[in-house]
């Protein structure tokens, strides 16, 4: 290697260097760092082949990673796929609350433990739940399982998230899947900006110090700590190898047979309106040309370039029958794209009526709404709540006292009878905690607005209630111009209600 050679490779790493000290700074501030070449991303190949899917489905288990490309492929390809995927998204309304887990021990219950909750529900609300949820929830319906790691410090949290070629889940501990990432699918340039904790595994790895059990598996498999968590709702992964398919992977053949369907429509389409014009040559009394060919293709092109669009020439001696070719397709593709559509519909369990499709009854699509979301209520919550009360763990109070975790089962769809129901619930002495959550306030949010409203701005004072019918009785009513009830509390037909 010659001199300049040298200097540019020094220079270069010494680049490398100062780029992997920044970033490595940069995630003292919780920051998930770009990735503009897309070097931690999924590189299986997706396929459109109802042979290659059926294939894949009768032996998941070895086809995790084909699966789950063609799933996205599909979700970016298939806007019904899309739509349903996405309706399942906006179910919930992530709304929680928190609680603390109170024995048989007696507790400081007016000061330490109020300002405990003060704590915990400021803690908790830098995990953004209701920003990061629907994500890890996409990802997972469309991976099967989706892995992330969390970056965290005293600003805020962030997510980086892992392609599942690379992972496999390794254990479960309080019903949060813990998973191992393969260290092999690293090189130098993609380590860099990676959380320590990866960066130290890796440059063991490098150095084939693996022999550890509790963190190496197979000599490059590093299970990472509680801030790698993988979200699945399959139960049976331990048993499967780690892996996990998407709950709707059965749509991956009626999506390619929607495909084919909306194929046969464009190819009917295009037959349906197909027009020809016949050029005919002329011909003498022995049945020859009276036109050579040079000229007949000199006519014939000046008539193609000024045909419109759909409209074909044809220039010849014979005699050109006239073929209708309307109809001449394939005249069911619409039946069997509409078929393709409501077969979809009826493997996810979703109304038709939903997305704007055919139906007897509106009540058939509110209780496909209520089914889809006792379904999420059912997989998807337990889940949750098992990794956010993992978190809850982590947050340090005086009082020692152990916190919990809960999603509140209401959805965006049933909102309003969901409110009713639990506005009811407070007469019977229900939570107002819950029912304030199931508002939409976090608990932070709930605490700092009240104590706000009441001792800061005084806001009983600012809001007077206005003298009604409603709000004055007869005895308030000196004033001979105000309206409001009688005088007596027990008024006859001849009573006045004007003073």
């Amino acid at each position: 290697m010659n001199r300049k050679a040298q200097n540019n490779y020094r220079n270069t790493k010494r680049q490398r260097l100062n780029v992997r000290d920044v970033r490595k700074s940069n995630l003292q501030f919780a920051d998930a760092l770009a990735d503009p070449r897309a070097r931690i991303s999924s590189t299986t190949s997706a396929t459109t082949s109802k042979t290659n899917i059926l294939t894949y489905l009768k032996n998941p288990k070895n086809n995790v990673d084909a699966i789950a490309a063609t799933m996205r492929n599909a979700y970016n390809a298939n806007g019904l796929i899309t739509r349903i995927i996405d309706y399942y998204l906006s179910i919930p309304t992530c709304n929680y609350s928190l609680y603390p887990v109170l024995g048989n021990k007696q507790y400081d219950l007016d000061d330490t433990l109020s300002n405990d909750y003060v704590d915990v529900g400021y803690s908790f609300s830098q995990f953004n739940l209701k920003y990061f949820v629907p994500y890890f929830l996409k990802e997972m319906f469309i991976n099967g399982v989706s892995y992330f790691y969390l970056i965290q410090d005293t600003n805020g949290v962030e997510y980086m998230e892992f392609p599942s070629e690379w992972c496999e889940i390794y254990g479960q501990s309080n019903g949060v899947f813990k998973f191992m990432l393969d260290m092999s699918k690293f090189t130098e340039d993609t380590i860099v900006g990676m959380p320590s904790e990866i960066s130290t595994a890796y440059n063991s790895y490098v150095s084939s110090n693996t022999s550890e059990p509790d963190s190496w598996y197979n000599g490059k498999f590093y299970k990472l700590s509680d801030n790698g968590v993988a979200f699945t709702i399959d139960l049976g992964a331990l048993n499967n190898g780690g892996k996990a398919i998407s709950p709707f992977s059965g749509l991956l053949l009626d999506s390619v047979s929607m495909d084919q369907a909306k194929s046969n429509v464009e190819v009917q389409d295009t037959i349906d309106n197909i027009r020809i014009i016949h050029s005919k040559i002329p011909l003498n009394s022995d049945g020859k040309p009276t036109m050579d060919v040079k000229t007949a293709k000199i006519y014939d092109a000046q008539i193609r370039n000024r045909l419109p669009s759909g409209v074909v020439a044809v220039t010849s001696p014979n005699n050109l029958t006239n073929v209708s070719m309307v109809g001449g397709g394939v005249t069911s593709a619409y039946d069997t794209l509409n078929k393709s559509s409501k077969q979809i519909f009826y493997d996810t369990g979703v109304s038709e009526g939903m997305f704007g499709g055919s139906t007897t009854s509106a009540n058939i699509v509110k209780e496909s709404e209520r089914k889809d979301a006792n379904w999420l209520y059912s997989t998807v919550f337990p889940m949750l709540e098992n990794y956010y009360n993992m978190l809850l763990q982590t947050i340090k109070v005086k009082s020692k006292v152990s916190w919990r975790f809960k999603l509140i089962r209401q959805s965006n769809a049933t909102l309003k009878d969901d409110l009713s129901f639990l506005k009811d619930q407070l007469t019977l002495g229900g939570s107002r905690l819950e029912y304030l959550a199931a508002c939409g306030l976090e608990p932070i949010e709930i605490i700092s607005k009240l104590q706000f409203e009441q001792n800061v701005l005084d806001i009983d004072d600012l809001m007077v209630v206005k003298p009604t019918s409603n709000t004055l009785s007869g005895s308030q009513q000196n004033n001979t111009n105000t309206k409001g009830r009688p005088e007596t509390d027990e008024p006859t037909d001849d009573t006045d209600r004007l003073d």
